[in-house]
């Protein structure tokens, strides 16, 4: 895999090299960003920069939360410099990284990444001085958002967004899972190796993380997701109970034309003004209607 996505980004780099933003260069190119990340996980243009305070017009900071066997710099090269180039501080962090995974994170039990979460939500408040954080996970990475929310710093979240976040389910991930299942201890080996994976295709963890209520009154909620996705289906597990603090919207309820599945979501333009409009709603763009990575 690791070979293909390198072969992909070589081609891919002719036709999508970063486009310069003001201050940050952005990269729109999924396959890109998914061979640079496997080598170096180390944050995006435009993140962690520590000595960020938030303005008025973005008194938060905001924490990107990647998604399952992924990094900070694989998931976030589009959406980080976007951020910082629009005025906000932003964030990342690698979560879920265990001693035989390299570069690659999302993988350990996902309440050991929810702790690591709120500690990085702790030092990003005190780099800030800023007393809430926004969140954006993709993913799984939306999971650990609510996970942490509900076992560590709730008080400390005023937005949650989604980006084909894994809200309910179990999702198929592909049917991984249910192929391995065929073969005598598959399953074992697949979450021994990955316990998140095991974890998110089992019905107890959204249970729990569900129960009593999926949602706290405090934070603004949106989900993002799409009607191709090709990984957490159906795609609706990526909604929450409607509400008046809750959004769900998918990609193509807006831009019909957009064909972006689950790999290509954060390098989708019409998901990241999504993302940028759920933020800061006051101040909401018009949709691109990217046609997006068809995945």
């Amino acid at each position: 895999m690791a070979t293909t996505a390198a072969t992909l980004a070589a081609v891919t780099v002719a036709f999508h090299s970063p486009a310069s933003a003001a201050g940050h260069p952005v990269n729109w190119s999924t396959t890109l960003a998914t061979a640079s990340g496997a080598v170096a996980n180390v944050p995006p243009a435009g993140a962690n920069n520590t000595s960020c305070r938030p303005s008025s017009a973005h008194p938060e900071p905001v924490i990107l939360l990647h998604g399952i066997v992924q990094n900070q710099n694989m998931a976030w090269q589009a959406l980080a410099p976007t951020l910082a180039n629009e005025g906000y501080c932003v964030f990342t962090m690698t979560y879920g990284q265990v001693w035989y995974s390299g570069n690659l994170g999302g993988i350990d039990y996902t309440a050991t990444s929810a702790a690591k979460v709120a500690r990085f939500v702790d030092q990003v408040r005190q780099w800030t001085g800023s007393s809430k954080v926004d969140l954006v996970g993709y993913s799984e990475g939306g999971f650990i958002s609510r996970l942490y929310m509900k076992n560590h710093g709730v008080s400390h979240v005023s937005k949650f967004v989604g980006i084909s976040p894994v809200n309910s389910a179990p999702p198929s991930i592909s049917g991984l899972l249910t192929l391995a299942n065929q073969i005598p201890g598959a399953t074992a080996l697949i979450e021994g190796v990955c316990p998140a994976c095991g974890e998110l295709q089992g019905e107890d963890a959204f249970t729990s993380l569900n129960t009593p209520d999926a949602t706290f009154p405090s934070v603004t909620y949106t989900n993002i997701a799409s009607t191709r996705d090709e990984v957490a289906t159906p795609y609706t597990l990526s909604f929450l109970p409607p509400g008046p603090n809750v959004t769900n919207q998918t990609i193509q309820s807006a831009c019909p034309d957009d064909h972006v599945g689950h790999l290509g979501m954060p390098y989708d333009k019409t998901t990241v003004q999504m993302t940028l409009n759920a933020l800061d709603p006051a101040h909401a763009k018009p949709l691109p209607c990217d046609n997006g990575f068809p995945l």
